[in-house]
């Protein structure tokens, strides 16, 4: 039998071009394709059952869907036109790589971490490359074997190398795979520890299935294996059989499923993290299909998308484009100009230097937003079917696949868009959405719409597709045939998991959303169980604005959610006794997070406009500013929400704000009690003159130390208030202030004493409204 051995890129435009007329040329009746060996079955529908690349058969642990392989096909990956060139003529493709059953089982729990280790020392390494030691080169080499040869002619890694060397060129295709192959069997020769024990096991596999193919019968057998494995593979005969066997002796093996699942140009860029990829799939597809005029089409739809962003570009622009495309090519003595010169020649060029301008250039023409198609009957389960179908229906099928995000119904004038939960098919939209985020696809992110949503009838969803949630829509399969069927029992199943409020609370708000009723009920009677289990009152203090938020979800969705109301009915009490204990013996960092849960409890309970719920609560309130050793923080927030319910009034309240203020509580506590009674708005400072009075004769009397430690404290506080409210402030702040009251602050060049001076970042100031307008300033 006659064979002979191709190295490859994979994903390599010129390597499958190449591939292909050498394909043409020496005409095998077997090819042999590095890829799984349990992959048999699926690869020929790669280019036989309408799949439109880019796709990606997903071998997975049909036990446990986080273990999984994903093999993606542009069609230009050489693994892709090796499999159509075969189909074409009726030529068997054969897999040899090592099986995902043994590879996955690696990553299983039970097995023992040593399975695959080797106690031999890697061989020793020359020292070729100054300033490396052989740990780093040792390093490199396995994170990268052909990065070396790269850096040696100069490049910073193997893919820039490739590119300018095998990807551009138009060289004949059987010599250049066999100076390939010569090049990639000195290096590994010259640094055998470069190949790992993972790559060893992959090899000893594929010389054992090379060895059954030469059994076959057939009389031209190809070989297709990355350039990496291309020495290890050509000639088997230099290798043990029986050695290969003992390697492959036990190794550990799960049950695996396959699946085809579109795949998309940004995630087999190297961006996305995944291991083959190349940075510019775009530019590789055009590199493809147009070798001869790849650079002319770049540059010409680099100057439509341009223009279609409303900047200047024009077809003399672009033709000049290409012009110092080509030139700074010869320059580099590159046959064709890559991605690199395009790139530099658009800056210069079509782009202004503006790196905005390339950067959306990169993104779309680059890199691309290309997805893949996979048919519906591919590797179909009903809840695919179903997800098909509701896509369909709700007008939604395009956005499914659609790589980027993208808001949902986006017009130029409403560039967020929003669906109207009146309008029956964008309520529809709305319970896809949901259900989907049930399942834990997050294909739409619900964006927020104000503090008060659930009386709102209008969503905002933001979407991104990623390709893997075809796979997860595969293994939630298996908990109903339906969208709200899988939705409803894993939502069920994860409530039983959650051991607090505020998670099932979430849990029973978003099945609401998703129009899921038969398990609100058994939803609800397991909040009422955990509320009553539950003694940490911080954590019910979280989970209450969700808990008002989903009994309230009835009023604008005709949704019965009275069963909640019993909940809040018995949660409340609880709450409003523990409060002092909470607030109690406990740090600033503790105290703001509780500030926080503090006043969206407030805000929540006021939706109800319940009078015997408002009792409860400011009984609460009444406990928690009267107890000893409250956080001032919170007694200050405490003492600003009993007087916005009217139970303290205007003198009550300044006789409060007064000792409050005292200058024996220290600065640091006043600043805490301040900053919790004005939390959210500054304005009952200007509706009850005596309160900015205290305020303001407070921070007069403060010493200069005292005012550098609480001015972040104050600076926080005022933050939170409107531009509007600032500006009143500062209004006030020069109206009320007389000019004998402020002293001037000496510089600290004893010889500068006519205006501001920096010292070590604060300033200093002789003229008081320069003072205040500058502390107000920077407040805010």
């Amino acid at each position: 039998m006659q064979t002979k051995t191709f190295g490859i890129r994979h994903h390599g435009p010129g390597s499958a071009r190449r591939l292909r007329a050498a394909l043409d040329d020496y005409a095998p009746d077997l090819i042999l394709l590095e890829m799984p060996a349990d992959a048999d079955k699926q690869l020929h529908e790669v280019v036989s059952k309408g799949l439109r690349p880019p796709v990606a058969l997903v071998l997975y642990d049909a036990k446990d869907i986080e273990r999984a392989s994903f093999y993606p096909f542009a069609s230009f990956s050489p693994e892709y036109q090796a499999i159509e060139w075969a189909m074409d003529r009726k030529v068997k493709v054969w897999p040899i790589d090592l099986p995902a059953r043994h590879y996955l089982a690696e990553k299983a729990p039970h097995v023992p971490p040593t399975l695959f280790a080797t106690e031999e020392p890697p061989p020793e390494e020359p020292s070729v490359l100054p300033g490396k030691t052989k740990k780093q080169l040792r390093a490199q080499l396995r994170r990268d074997p052909l990065s070396l040869m790269g850096e040696l002619a100069g490049y910073t890694d193997s893919e820039g190398w490739w590119d300018a060397t095998l990807e551009r060129g138009t060289d004949d295709p059987l010599e250049t795979f066999d100076a390939l192959l010569g090049m990639v069997r000195e290096l590994r020769e010259t640094f055998p520890s470069a190949s790992d024990a993972e790559n060893e096991r992959r090899e000893a596999f594929m010389r054992t299935e090379i060895r059954k193919a030469l059994k076959s019968g057939a009389e031209r057998m190809a070989i297709i294996v990355g350039a990496w494995h291309g020495p290890a593979v050509e000639d088997v005969h230099k290798f043990k059989a029986t050695a290969d066997k003992a390697r492959l002796k036990g190794l550990p093996r799960v049950k695996i499923a396959a699946a085809w699942v579109p795949w998309s140009y940004p995630r087999l860029a190297k961006a996305a993290g995944y291991g083959a990829g190349v940075s510019s799939p775009s530019w590789y597809q055009l590199l493809h299909d147009f070798p001869d005029t790849a650079t002319d089409r770049w540059m010409a739809t680099a100057a439509k998308l341009l223009r279609e962003e409303g900047f200047d570009a024009s077809p003399a622009m672009a033709t000049e484009g290409v012009g110092l495309a080509n030139t700074l090519a010869t320059m580099r003595g590159h046959e064709k100009p890559g991605i690199e010169e395009l790139e530099q020649a658009l800056l210069g060029t079509l782009a202004a230097g503006r790196e905005e301008r390339l950067a959306v250039i990169h993104r779309k023409l680059t890199v691309g937003t290309t997805v893949g198609f996979v048919p519906p009957g591919v590797t179909t389960v009903p809840l695919v079917a179903d997800l098909n179908r509701e896509l369909k229906s709700t007008r939604m099928a395009k956005l499914w696949e659609t790589a980027g995000e993208q808001y949902l119904k986006a017009t130029k004038a409403n560039p967020r868009g929003g669906i109207d939960l009146r309008a029956n098919n964008d309520l529809r939209k709305s319970h896809l959405l949901h259900r989907l985020n049930l399942l834990d696809i997050n294909w739409g992110r619900l964006q927020p719409s104000g503090p008060d949503s659930l009386s709102s009838f209008k969503e905002i969803w933001l979407l991104e597709w990623q390709p893997e949630y075809s796979l997860y829509l595969i293994e939630r399969a298996s908990y109903g045939n339906t969208l709200p069927l899988a939705a409803g029992r894993y939502a069920t199943e994860r409530a039983a998991e959650m051991k607090t409020i505020r998670p099932l609370a979430q849990l029973t708000l978003d099945c609401l959303r998703a129009d899921l009723p038969d398990v609100v009920p058994d939803l609800m009677e397991s909040l009422r169980e955990r509320s009553a289990e539950t003694t940490d009152v911080a954590s019910l203090l979280a989970a209450l604005p969700t808990l008002v938020q989903t009994s309230r979800y009835g009023d604008s969705r005709k949704t019965d959610t009275t069963a909640l109301l019993l909940v809040i009915d018995e949660l409340l009490p609880r709450l409003a006794a523990g409060l002092p204990a909470a607030a109690t013996n406990i740090d600033d960092e503790q105290a703001t997070d509780l500030l926080g849960h503090l006043s969206a409890a407030n805000y929540a309970l006021a939706q109800l406009d319940n009078d015997e719920h408002t009792d409860i609560w400011t009984s609460g309130l009444w406990r928690l500013v009267s107890a000893g050793g409250v956080n001032p923080l919170l007694e200050g927030h405490g003492v600003r929400l009993l007087y916005d319910h009217g139970m303290i009034d205007d003198p009550e309240a300044a006789r409060r704000f007064s000792r409050a203020l005292s200058t024996a509580n220290g600065a640091h506590p006043v600043a805490q009690w301040l900053g919790g009674f004005l939390h959210g708005s500054g304005q009952l400072l200007f509706h009850y003159p005596p309160l900015w009075a205290l305020v303001d004769d407070w921070v007069s009397e403060l010493d200069w130390e005292d005012f550098e430690t609480v001015l972040p404290l104050l600076r926080r506080t005022f933050a939170d208030f409107s531009a509007f409210d600032r500006k009143r402030l500062l209004s006030l702040a020069k109206g009320g202030v007389r000019e004998e009251e402020i002293k001037p602050v000496e510089a600290e060049n004893a010889g500068d004493t006519a205006g501001a001076k920096e010292v070590e970042g604060a300033v200093s100031y002789s003229d008081p409204e320069d003072l205040i307008e500058a502390l107000l300033g920077w407040m805010g």
